[in-house]
């Protein structure tokens, strides 16, 4: 089981990623950042599991670029998909120079506040939710 060692902070910031299958940048928003990886949001989504190279922003001396990796998708297409549309990516090369800056970055940022759960429409239609 996966287990978050880091804390996710609410940070809107415009990222950069080039995936394996384009060497065209496409340019997202993230909705939560962490020193581990970020929520992007998104309508579409690379497969999870896929490689991406992610560059971005905090207004340290340099942008930041890191290899990730998909690790969740969220399409809501399932009833317990919460949140924004997009896909998580987990950072695989941040160093922990790197991992205190945007932890010192985020320090006072709040943590994403929960979504409530999306119901069927089926639900919805024949009244029962």
């Amino acid at each position: 089981m996966y287990k978050r060692y880091e804390l996710r902070r609410t940070a809107y910031v415009p990222m950069e990623v080039i995936s394996a299958r384009s060497d065209l940048p496409m340019l997202f928003t993230t909705a939560d950042l962490s020193p581990g990886g970020a929520y992007v949001t998104s309508e579409i989504a690379p497969p999870i599991g896929e490689h991406l190279v992610c560059s971005f922003d905090l207004g340290l001396a340099r942008e930041l670029c890191f290899f990730g990796e998909v690790s969740r998708i969220n399409l809501g297409r399932r009833m317990h998909d919460r949140g924004p549309l997009g896909f998580g990516i987990r950072f695989l090369d941040a160093g922990p120079r790197e991992r205190l800056s945007i932890r010192r970055m985020l320090r006072g940022l709040p943590p994403p506040a929960p979504s409530p759960r999306r119901s069927n429409a089926l639900t919805r239609a024949m009244g029962w939710a």
